[in-house]
């Protein structure tokens, strides 16, 4: 049975002002694979828990990731939702930083 590591996901929403309406997005990978140690990876059963009682969630490692750097593993067109991603905006402000003047 094959289980994945890690998934991704991808959350988009819009914002609307009086004159426009603006599309966000944000991509996420979860690595699961804390999870998979307790795992029989060859009938893909984990420890039973006791008395019916549901294992608790997590401990899910997530990291927020550029849309482009899913569409690079997925080959998916996400083209739209990369425009919008506002991981992507704020790593370009950064890498930018604020502009600076020169008096000569």
């Amino acid at each position: 049975m094959k289980i994945p590591q890690a998934f991704w996901k991808i959350a988009a929403w819009t914002t609307t002002t009086e004159d426009s309406t603006a599309l966000h997005a944000a991509g996420f990978v979860l690595d699961q694979s804390p999870q998979l140690e307790d795992i029989d990876r060859d009938t893909g059963h984990a420890p039973a828990p006791m008395y019916g009682n549901p294992p608790a969630l997590g401990p899910y490692r997530t990291y927020q990731v550029s849309i482009v750097d899913i569409i690079d593993r997925t080959e998916l067109n996400l083209t739209v939702l990369s425009k919008a991603d506002v991981y992507e905006l704020a790593r370009i402000s950064r890498t930018v930083g604020p502009l600076k003047m020169r008096v000569h």
